[in-house]
Parts: C-alpha cells; structure tokens; sequence
C-alpha cells in the first residue's frame, strides 16, 4: 500500500501519534518492569559456555538427562557452539544484540519511503530507540538469548530485498535455528522468493563451513537430538508459551499460524501478510518466553505500512497486551490484519480463504 494522500493525512494515521504514543508506552512498561526483568536468574550464556566446552572435549554436545542436573540445555546447532569456543563472550553477545536492536532502525526505509533525509533519519532513531527499550528486549539482554538477533534479522530483511536482508537473517538460523522464524520463511518462499534461496543459501554455506570444521559428524548428532527439544515442553517454570496451558492447544496454534500465513502471503497486500507471518511465528513457537515478544515491533511497523489505522491501534494495544501473553499480542496483530479498521467494511481476502466466503 502506497503513502497516504496529503487529504486523507492527520495527527491520527501520519505516524506521528504512533511513533509518539508507542516510544511512551514502552518506555513506561521498561521502567515499570525494569525491577522484575533485573530479577530474572538465567543466564543463557552458560548453555553456551557448557556446549562449547563439550564440542571441544569431544563429548555429546545435547544432554537431557537429570543424570546431569548441572548441564544447560543446549538447543542450537553446532555452529553457535563453535562460534563461541572460538569468540564468544556475555560481553560481544551484549554488543551485538546492541547492534542488532538498532538495527531496527532501518524500517524507516520501509515506513518513510520518501521525506526527507532528517525525517527518515528521525524515524530511524525512533524505532532504534523502541526496539532498544522495549520490556521483551530488556529481557532478551539480561537473559543472554538470542532474539534480539532475530528482531534485528527480521527487521533487515523485511526492509532490504536482496543479499543485504538475506545475509543476517541467513546467519542467524545457521547459528540458533528457532521454530518463531518458520512463518515469516514461508512469506518469503511464497512473496519474495529470491530472498528465500538467499536466506537458505547463506544458511546451508555457513553450516557446511562449519561441518567443515567440526566434523558433519556434530550435525548428525543435532538432527538426532532435535525431536528431544521437545523437553522444554515439560519445564515447571519459565513457560509462557501455550504448552503450557495445552499441548493440544499448542498444537492447533502451530497449523493456525501457518495456514493464516500461507492464507495471507497468497491474498493480501505484502506488508499485512509480512506482519501476520512475523506475528505467527509466536504461535509457531509452541514453548516461549517474554523476550520472543520482540519481534512483534517488526510487525507491528509493517502493519502501520499498510495500514495507518490499524498500526496506531497496533501500538496502543500490543505492548500492553504483551504483558499479559506474547502469544495473545501476536493474535491481537494477526486480527488487525485480517479485521482491516483502516480499510473498507468487508470480509479480508484471507478470511475467505479460510473461511469459503467471497469478498
């Protein structure tokens, strides 16, 4: 969808009461939870140390036995192991996701198309300062996982089609493959297919360096431990994903989340269909905690694209809603897509895919 013509523009649907009422909430739910997020214990750094520690030592790399109570799980692919054998350390993790959450910035390619340069270098440094200070960030940085990289990932290869968007996000699958990026793969196989082959491409080359290195033998050995992942299933606390209330639930969210996708990306406009892909991905995540939440910024900029409405309410509501349940926030940006506020009043492409009304 195009920019708003100068007659239909307002303090409503400009981006500036967005950008205003959103940097707010999440600097006020920041401080709010600051106390309770600096409390969290985990430090998933460890995980990291422990696996490296195992790779060089020549023993299992994967462990989900109570045999070794003091063990982290270690859920990634080797790659991440070795690369933090060989450079990894608390402190460059936290400079790269630092990075990483700036990164965000570059969104203002795809929400100020044209403007000025200061506006577009504004815009830039205010969805650098929302990722940066958003509660689910804060967390993902005291916590030492990964889904800050993944924010950052996400939000380059959503604004720069080609080998510039596709190179991060194809890095960070070969090191820490998560089920919360399938969704937003599928909308590039069916919407941007180029970007697809690049993202798999980047990812298979440095795996198989990697194999290279190591031993291809250390990857048999993580296909063979994928289906025990599903331990984190049966964790007591820390799981906030819909496991938690039912697997069977988490199950249905699972064939939800790809078919709204599939639906989306082969009836709607590119950039609805793109939030509700990135949004998918925490109902494809059937195990996740807060810090997953983060990569609903990236989708809520993109629903604001296409829809100046819907991305205001957007702003308003989710990072409230996220509060409560990531996997809701996701569902409430899934239903503002299809549900078009800012649009005419009639059925959405998507839901007559699934629901067999025409529109």
């Amino acid at each position: 969808m195009t920019a708003m013509s100068p007659a239909r523009r307002s303090p409503l649907t400009d981006g500036r009461l967005a950008l205003v009422a959103g940097l707010m909430l999440l600097a006020i739910l920041g401080i709010g939870l600051g106390p309770t997020l600096l409390r969290e214990g985990t430090r998933d750094w460890i995980a990291y140390d422990q696996a490296a520690d195992r790779l060089a030592a020549g023993t299992p790399l994967y462990v989900f036995t109570l045999a070794t109570p003091d063990d982290e799980y270690y859920l990634y692919p080797p790659a991440a192991a070795a690369l933090w054998g060989a450079i990894g350390s608390p402190e460059a993790l936290l400079a790269l996701k630092i990075v990483a959450l700036g990164a965000v910035g570059v969104l203002a390619l795809v929400v100020a198309p044209t403007g000025s340069g200061r506006q577009r270098l504004a815009i830039a440094g205010a969805l650098a300062v929302a990722a940066l200070i958003a509660a689910p960030d804060i967390h993902d940085v005291i916590l030492g996982n990964v889904m800050a990289l993944y924010v950052g990932a996400v939000a380059i290869s959503l604004a720069l089609p080609g080998w510039r968007g596709a190179v991060p996000l194809g890095l960070v699958c070969a090191l820490a493959l998560k089920p919360v990026i399938g969704p937003y793969l599928v909308w590039l196989a069916l919407r941007r297919r180029g970007d697809a082959a690049r993202v798999i491409a980047v990812g298979l080359v440095a795996s198989t360096i990697c194999a290279a290195i190591i031993g291809p033998g250390r990857y048999i050995e993580y296909l063979i431990a994928l289906p025990r992942m599903a331990v984190l299933a049966d964790l007591p606390s820390g799981n906030v994903g819909l496991t938690a209330i039912s697997r069977e639930l988490a199950l249905m969210a699972v064939v939800v989340a790809y078919v709204v996708t599939i639906a989306a990306a082969l009836r709607m406009d590119p950039w609805r269909s793109a939030a509700i892909a990135i949004a998918a991905g925490l109902l494809a995540q059937p195990t996740i905690g807060f810090n997953y939440a983060g990569l609903l910024l990236p989708a809520v900029v993109a629903l604001w694209r296409a829809d100046r409405l819907s991305g205001l309410i957007a702003c308003l509501v989710v990072p409230l809603v996220t509060v409560v349940s990531p996997p809701l926030a996701a569902t409430a940006i899934i239903g503002l897509a299809i549900l078009q506020p800012g649009g005419p009043l009639r059925i959405s492409p998507a839901v007559a895919v699934v629901t067999g009304r025409e529109t």
